[in-house]
């Protein structure tokens, strides 16, 4: 396929970008970096020329990124102008970068209602980058059942380079401390490389009308067993499936189970592993 790729140079979207490549695919690039603005529309309509499918990661990626206001333009109105410039071209896929921002659980902001999260959990986020990406998903949904045009809004948790493992590792050991303070993220990570199958499994699947799925690895990088983080760090919030952790007592507080099914997204990357 013919791909246009949006925030292609990015930390997430070069390793996309690449793994997209290396499947044959002929990747088109839109990035800030090259003077390429999500904000031009018509830009971004000669860029989506002749491709098949958009992947739309170009964002403003954290409320400390921007000013509330370009955050909101960046990543609302910057998804509406790809949104656009994907029904122009008559593209089969969108597949939209959103986050697990959205449940609004992340920083400290709120603990979840239950363990595991899942693509169920009530949309929360307040703040500015999270709000984009509420936002962001419901335009999707929108844009979907009035072009017939299938989205995809992926939901990674924090995102993970290959050295990251060392890197928490090492901070841990440094500071045990530092492993839930100032807040913990219950553990949840995904790699990057894991992320950029889920892209590739987004491209792949028959999927009808829009489609939101969160992505984490499945185990949790922690210093000791899921459950016993989950009662020492939020013994208020219910553990509605205790079972789910018998089997692997190291498995993720997060379910992944949408883009299990949906995508056929199976992560290869775990914490249990860190040293491969």
């Amino acid at each position: 396929m013919r791909i246009l790729v949006t925030g292609h140079r990015g930390n997430v979207g070069s390793v996309v970008a690449g793994h997209l490549a290396g499947l044959g695919h002929q990747i088109v690039g839109f990035d800030i970096a090259d003077g390429q603005d999500v904000l031009d529309a018509a830009s971004l309509r000669r860029a989506a020329e002749g491709c098949t499918a958009v992947v739309h990661l170009a964002a403003l990626a954290h409320d400390t990124a921007g000013p509330p206001e370009q955050i909101m333009a960046v990543n609302v109105l910057g998804t509406w102008h790809v949104l656009l410039a994907a029904q122009a071209a008559g593209v089969a896929h969108v597949v939209h970068f959103s986050s697990a921002q959205v449940f609004g659980t992340a920083e400290g902001e709120h603990l979840p209602d239950y363990f595991p999260l899942d693509d169920a959990h009530p949309r929360r986020a307040s703040r500015p980058y999270g709000l984009s990406k509420v936002l962001s998903e419901d335009l999707c949904a929108s844009f979907t059942a009035r072009s017939g045009i299938a989205t995809v809004s992926l939901r990674p948790v924090h995102v993970w380079q290959p050295d990251s493992y060392q890197q928490a590792e090492l901070g841990w050991q440094a500071d045990p401390g530092s492993e839930w303070t100032p807040y913990w993220e219950f553990g949840a990570f995904v790699d990057v490389r894991d992320v950029a199958v889920a892209v590739e499994g987004a491209l792949r699947a028959r999927v009808d009308g829009h489609v939101r799925a969160v992505l984490c690895a499945d185990d949790m990088a922690a210093s000791a067993l899921s459950l016993e983080m989950a009662t020492r760090l939020a013994p208020e919030v219910p553990v509605l499936r205790p079972d789910y952790y018998h089997a692997d007592p190291h498995r993720a507080l997060v379910d992944c189970s949408t883009a299990r099914r949906l995508l056929g997204w199976q992560p290869r990357y775990r914490w249990s592993a860190r040293a491969c």
